[in-house]
């Protein structure tokens, strides 16, 4: 198989959410001075939509039924069991495989076939089953979050094109990832420290968008988690959200643990737990690691966090004493992850009918859930200790008011993703594939194998100096340096995620290639850097190059630098122990 370099500045003229969330600062971002921002704008649209504009499959237009208001002559036909069926499969099916579709395309047929099928439950009278209300907890928001999604759009049966087809993506993509992500685990704690692992190394920690946003530290990266996802980098609050995003996919219980005096609700979000026989296993998001139980060993809970000051304190550093004790752990609140789309009533409608191998899990009960939690934590079970968690609403908040930082953010960290080549098939037929981005999702389907595996699409994302040169070349002169430095952005991206596929597989002697040598020694300025210094440690430390294992975590300048510590200690002492005396 055969491929020119050649980006793809086109597309239909319907963009996408992603695109348009994108779409007008990617060349802007990445251009600086070296051309002016106008000329780079007009660019930026064209390449945005061409990351969903590719010549894939077509899907055929499914057939048109009457709505409730059509024609008085023609009456409306009640649509049957297996129409429906059809219908509600074939738009699960596309948004599992978006890679081979023109996603403008696909997200409108995602949407009509959604809201036929939502109409034939309406005709049937499915609508009124399952006793759908809006869930208490919602007044536990302030007023400013339950703005984003008010209590009549919520008890809406009506998808919404703009929001509730990009969310049913993401969350195709995250049941895809909790699917592979948790490996051979049968445990529940297990599954969760394999779900854990995996947002640890498959996120790359940053600091933005904080946990709490202030005046002060607003934050620009109002990620979506599909963003987060493609991006591969998340804050603390990001990685949180995603782990319990996984959580329930893998069909576990998960919430958010605060700090902080409930009665007054001055709430500070802790760190994500898993709810589980009666207890709550504590993950710190930051530090990048469980939190280990009573003598280093297994995971701790909230109650042993609370009763032994040494849990806690054990992940205290001479120069930073851990920021909560074990009395802040007597008192903690509950905040449950719940989403607008998960408290929605369409969404719990659709939510009873998946099933089988592509199910997703929409819809939360978040009284049930919070109630579950608070019984597995220390101290009284008053219900007042049982909230909401603000950060996704205020996410979408964000995404609404500050929608041009939002833009330029992701369009900084996306943009690589825009780039299609032209590849010729063995038949000589030809066909545009944007390898990074389909790259990403095989992987989160777990399809790495293979000349149609992500591993393929990577090692395609990696063009040689010759073909950037090329695509640079053909570029308008203004624009040919955003060029080059996409193509080299798109190569970078790559080869990092390239060796974090390979840590997960084992394939250590090939991760450190990666990871050190084309990461860390050939491009030491790289965004990736800090990551890939994090990633490299745990493959020197599984090939026993423990010595060099403790040097980088211990040159770990990153946010999650005091877990690296902690981590090298740790290392320190069991190479101290196996040492002969």
């Amino acid at each position: 198989m055969s491929s020119s370099a050649r980006m793809r500045f086109g597309g239909g003229a319907a963009v996408s959410s992603f695109q348009a969330g994108v779409g007008g600062a990617v060349f802007a971002a990445l251009a600086g001075a070296c051309a002016p921002v106008a000329i780079m704008a007009s660019v930026a649209i064209m390449a945005i939509m061409s990351i969903m504009g590719c010549s894939g499959d077509r899907m055929p237009r499914p057939q048109r039924f009457e709505a409730a208001s059509g024609a008085a002559e023609r009456p409306v036909q009640p649509m049957s069991a297996e129409v429906r069926r059809q219908l509600l499969d074939g738009a699960m099916q596309v948004l599992g495989r978006l890679d081979g579709y023109d996603e403008a395309a696909a997200f409108a047929q995602v949407f009509d076939r959604l809201n036929q099928w939502i109409h034939g439950v309406t005709l049937a009278g499915g609508d009124q089953a399952g006793g759908w209300k809006l869930d208490p907890l919602y007044d536990t928001l302030p007023a400013e979050l339950r703005s984003v999604a008010l209590p009549e759009s919520l008890a809406s049966s009506v998808f919404d094109a703009a929001e509730d087809v990009p969310t049913l993506r993401d969350q195709r993509w995250l049941a895809d990832v909790a699917a592979t992500a948790r490996g051979d685990a049968i445990d529940d704690l297990a599954v969760a420290r394999n779900l854990f692992a995996w947002c640890v190394r498959s996120l790359a920690i940053v600091s933005d968008p904080p946990s709490v946003p202030t005046e002060a530290n607003p934050g620009t990266r109002w990620f979506s988690t599909g963003e987060v996802l493609l991006a591969g980098r998340a804050s603390a609050a990001q990685r949180a959200w995603v782990f319990l995003e996984l959580l329930r996919h893998a069909g576990l219980d998960g919430v958010m643990l605060a700090t902080g005096d409930a009665a007054t609700g001055d709430l500070r979000p802790w760190l994500p737990a898993l709810v589980c026989d009666g207890e709550a296993y504590l993950f710190e998001p930051l530090y990048g690691l469980p939190v280990p139980g009573p003598g280093g060993s297994g995971v701790a809970t909230a109650r042993q966090a609370a009763a032994d000051p040494a849990i806690l304190a054990a992940l205290s550093l001479p120069d930073r004493p851990y920021p909560v004790q074990a009395g802040d752990a007597a008192k903690l609140s509950v905040l449950v992850p719940a989403t607008p789309a998960t408290l929605a009533r369409r969404m719990h409608l659709l939510d009873g009918e998946l099933a089988g191998g592509g199910r997703i899990d929409l819809s939360i009960a978040a009284t049930e859930l919070g109630a579950a939690a608070l019984a597995a934590l220390p101290g009284e079970a008053i219900a007042d200790r049982v909230r909401l968690w603000a950060f996704p609403w205020e996410t979408l908040r964000r995404r609404r008011t500050s929608a041009q930082a939002v833009s330029t953010a992701a369009a900084r960290e996306l943009a690589p993703l825009v780039v299609a080549f032209e590849q010729s098939t063995p038949g000589g037929a030809r066909r545009s594939v944007r390898p990074l981005y389909a790259a990403r999702l095989r992987e989160f389907r777990g399809e790495l194998d293979g000349p149609d595996g992500a591993k393929a699409a990577y090692m395609l994302a990696r063009p040689a100096a010759t073909v950037i040169a090329e695509a640079a070349g053909r570029a308008p002169p203004q624009q040919a340096d955003g060029v080059r430095r996409l193509y080299e952005g798109m190569k970078e991206d790559a080869t990092y995620w390239l060796g974090v596929l390979m840590l997960a597989e084992g394939e250590h002697e090939a991760a450190v290639d990666y990871l050190g040598r084309m990461i860390l020694e050939l491009a030491p300025d790289s965004r990736w850097a800090d990551a890939a210094r994090r990633n490299l440690a745990v493959a020197e430390a599984a090939l026993g190059h423990t010595a060099k294992a403790i040097e980088l975590l211990r040159a770990d300048p990153s946010p999650q630098r005091f877990g690296s510590r902690l981590e090298a200690a740790r290392l320190e002492r069991a190479s101290s122990a196996a040492a002969p005396r």
